[in-house]
């Protein structure tokens, strides 16, 4: 069978950023389908980082400009010309989308509606889109994937006809992801810290993860504690992110500060096992990987009030008002006061065990292309 892949997204599928959930989820599924040839189309340059399975054959479709029409015209003529040529069977859309004008049976992963609420992490170009597009681009998919319980049920809210196609993949966390031994340990915070205790947060520098209300708390936090303490950001600068950079630039704590871009899967598993803790601030995600990064590293975690977080921390995580600088800053200053506190929650047992790897996820797939 030849299955089309929409793979335009995984250019910014990053281990920081989204923890390249999209990329192991197909990687996965297309090592599990060897009988079968994948075409993965990009819409530029295919990140160098890459190692295609065997059955793969990616190709670049250039898109033609940075306005809407052009990446309407780049899903709508573009990509079913490029799949009839190979006489595609199936389609497969990472980034939640599908050809319209194409009669080619649709699967579609959406990670998130953060788009419905205009808090997602693409282009405000590609948010109108989705919004515009996302009822009958429902309506034409064959079957819907979603990554938690919480996205299924956001999603069957706002579209209760999908029910009979909507599915929710298990969670997973690569083996990488560890606690840590102490001489690992202080390896790890002199690696990302200079050796000082930290708190973490990983995403892209988005307004949409809330970065500028961490900031805020950690300088109260910093006043009211007078600690060494320091805060390490993972994740890349998004184009909407600018303000935030230019924000930590006049910074009070800046110097407390370490932001850190690029980083590999391996790189990103030593920052969270050396944490003192991990900042989860991001509220519309459908999957709180972190979360489930920090747990498997036994770090505990606070995270602003939402059903993913609950759904992925149960009560062995700190909830704090997404309202409330004040909130989040006491929480903060709370667990790194109370040694207590931080060893009662990493002893609690948290509602879900995430997998050790996507191919759960991948086999789900290889069911609904049945």
């Amino acid at each position: 069978m030849q299955i089309a892949v929409n793979a335009a997204c995984l250019r910014r599928d990053l281990p920081a950023d989204t923890g390249q959930v999209a990329t192991e989820i197909i990687f996965a599924l297309c090592r599990q389908q060897p009988e079968h040839r994948f075409t993965f189309y990009f819409d530029g340059e295919i990140p160098a980082h890459l190692t295609f399975p065997a059955n793969v054959t990616p190709v670049v479709l250039p898109l033609k400009g940075g306005k809407r029409w052009h990446r309407y015209w780049w899903r709508e003529w573009q990509l079913p010309r490029a799949m009839k040529a190979v006489g595609a069977q199936w389609y497969i859309g990472l980034d939640g989308t599908l050809p319209l004008r194409s009669k080619v049976p649709a699967l579609i992963l959406l990670r998130d509606l953060s788009f419905l609420k205009d808090a997602g992490l693409q282009s405000l170009r590609e948010q109108e889109s989705l919004k515009k597009y996302i009822t009958r681009y429902l309506d034409r998919a064959t079957r819907v994937a979603v990554l938690s319980a919480t996205a299924k049920e956001e999603l069957l809210r706002y579209a209760p006809g999908a029910a009979n196609k909507v599915v929710a993949l298990a969670p997973a966390v690569s083996s990488l992801f560890r606690p840590l031994e102490w001489d690992d340990r202080e390896a790890a915070k002199k690696a990302w810290s200079g050796g000082v205790e930290y708190f973490l947060v990983t995403g892209s520098i988005h307004p949409r993860n809330n970065i500028m209300p961490v900031f805020k708390a950690f300088s109260a936090l910093k006043k009211r504690q007078r600690t060494n303490l320091k805060l390490v950001l993972a994740g890349n600068l998004a184009t909407a992110g600018a303000e935030i950079v230019k924000a930590l630039e006049s910074f009070k704590f800046r110097h407390d500060v370490v932001w850190k871009e690029n980083m590999t899967m391996e790189e990103l598993a030593s920052a969270m096992g050396g944490a003192y803790a991990l900042i989860y601030p991001t509220r519309f995600d459908g999957l709180p990987l972190p979360l489930y990064m920090a747990r498997q590293c036994n770090v505990p975690g606070i995270a602003m009030e939402s059903m993913a977080a609950r759904e992925a921390g149960g009560d062995t995580v700190l909830y704090t008002d997404p309202a409330s600088v004040d909130d989040l800053a006491e929480k903060m200053s709370l667990l790194y006061k109370d040694e207590q506190l931080r060893n009662r929650l990493l002893a609690m047992e948290p509602p879900v065990r995430p997998g050790n790897s996507w191919e759960a996820a991948g086999a789900a797939l290889a069911n609904l292309l049945k």
